[in-house]
């Protein structure tokens, strides 16, 4: 499980926090050589060898930059112009295997501030240490046994939280609780695997009746179709539900997004076409990140910047998870609304009949026949909260189950699927009456896909992808 680049002889450090005028910025530094690295720099109040320091203790002093010794003099003021005062500071002392990474690490807390962070940091590298690479803690973390792969990626889950929602599933991630579900997964289809392996050794004396057989395959196909879901579900609390915002111009969706953002984020105007590009924003409603659009209007496009805006619309809405259709209550229905009422029939999608301080001369009974719909006036602030619970409702309405939710990245996604390919592909051997041998091979494919996912099978892509995510001091 070794990456190119990530040699795990080296010392690393790097700064752990963001380098910018803050109360505290952090350097952290691992490996064989830490404490060694680290006494040199580090000047303790009270005389002490850093490197006999008991594990888990906090240690007050200075850092201290060595400069070249003066012409021969008076000793005491040789003394003091030899050494340059660079930050007070604390240093943490983890000690292998009771820290992180399973290897000797120490914490310097410094404080905050671009130059002083870099220049202990610099000095750090000269003494012997490397600069780490992204994710290379936690990667030695995970190279140690310390940590699996689906832990590794719940720690970046908790730093990409957005809802508290989606950080309590992180953290209980980093728990074990998804590991413990792959790989009693994994123990299951390593159990059939064991039978099927016997049946085609010992033909004679291990059978496997058909009817069990197609019993037990059925039962992994729905955990792992299960798990294939829950994935999908992760990804929405993770990076937030695509939500698009679309309707024929002057319909008030300029308006309802300024309204859901509750701040003047487009430029309003009763000129139809004023919104000549997608708008892209993050909000949270109820607990649900929403990445929400606003699109340009359905309309005849009159130049070519027009007609770019309206093929990046028809793009968003295609990759859209909910679509929010607004309709002018005010007008009758034209052209264009019945166009994206038909548009949005397969998807998931909230109608919502604005306008309604105005007399109005829409009927609603069927629209809102084969779509879930809300009345409310964006401009007047009428009827928000109906929208935000209609929202809510939408994306639980989906199936969101706590207990079954697991975040993966895209590779590991991608393999979860390929695991499901390979026992839904049984099913199909079953039909068939292949021999056994057919089962045999798409169980071990299921297996390793499965160990891909926890790194109990080595897989590059999945391990390059997590890891550049990281940053540098993680």
């Amino acid at each position: 499980m070794i990456l190119k680049g990530y040699n795990l002889k080296d010392t690393i450090a790097a700064i752990a926090t963001f380098p910018s005028k803050s109360a505290l910025g952090v350097i952290k530094i691992s490996g064989q050589r830490a404490l060694p690295i680290v006494s040199k720099v580090f000047k303790p109040a009270r005389k002490k060898n850093i490197q006999q320091a008991k594990n888990y203790t906090l240690h007050y002093g200075w850092i201290i930059e060595k400069t070249k010794r003066l012409p021969a003099g008076r000793q005491e003021k040789r003394k003091a112009k030899n050494e340059t005062t660079v930050d007070e500071v604390l240093v943490s002392i983890m000690k292998a295997p009771r820290s992180y990474t399973k290897e000797d690490v120490a914490e310097i807390s410094a404080h905050g501030g671009a130059v002083a962070l870099n220049k202990i940091l610099g000095m750090l590298i000269k003494q012997g240490a490397r600069l780490a690479r992204p994710g290379e803690f936690t990667y030695r973390a995970l190279v140690a046994g310390r940590i699996d792969l689906l832990q590794a990626e719940s720690i970046s889950g908790i730093v990409d939280a957005r809802t508290d929602a989606g950080l309590t599933l992180a953290a209980a991630q980093l728990r074990g609780e998804a590991s413990s579900k792959i790989k009693a997964l994994k123990e299951e289809v390593k159990a059939l695997f064991i039978r099927t392996e016997s049946a085609i050794n010992f033909p004679e004396d291990v059978a496997i009746p058909a009817a069990e057989l197609k019993t037990e395959i059925k039962s992994l196909k729905l955990k792992i179709d299960a798990l294939v879901k829950a994935s999908a579900e992760a990804k929405i609390i993770r990076e937030g539900l695509k939500c698009v915002i679309c309707g024929k111009t002057n319909a008030g969706k300029s308006t309802l997004f300024n309204r859901l953002l509750k701040e003047e984020r487009v430029i309003v105007s009763k000129s139809p076409g004023t919104t000549r590009d997608v708008i892209e924003e993050t909000i949270i409603i109820r607990g649900v990140p929403l990445r929400i659009y606003d699109t340009a209007g359905i309309y005849n496009p009159r130049d070519l910047v027009a007609r770019r805006a309206l093929d990046k619309t028809s793009e968003i809405f295609t990759a859209a998870d909910l679509v929010i259709l607004v309709l002018d209550g005010s007008r009758p229905l034209s052209k264009d609304d019945f166009f994206l009422l038909d548009k949005i029939k397969n998807k998931n999608s909230i109608c919502v009949i604005n306008k309604i301080d105005l007399p109005q001369r829409l009927s609603v009974k069927s629209i809102f026949k084969n779509s879930r719909g809300v009345k409310m006036s964006a401009l007047k602030n009428i009827g928000l909260g109906d929208l935000e619970k209609a929202v809510y409702n939408n994306v639980y309405r989906i199936g969101f189950s706590r207990e079954n939710i697991i975040f993966l990245n895209h590779y590991q996604r991608q393999v979860l699927k390929e695991a499901a390919r390979s026992i839904g592909e049984i099913g199909i051997f079953l039909k068939e009456k292949r021999p056994v041998d057919f089962i045999n091979f798409a169980l071990k494919e299921c297996l390793d896909n499965l160990g891909k996912i926890t790194g109990e099978v080595f897989c590059a892509e999945i391990l390059e992808s997590m890891f550049s995510r990281f940053c540098i001091g993680k």
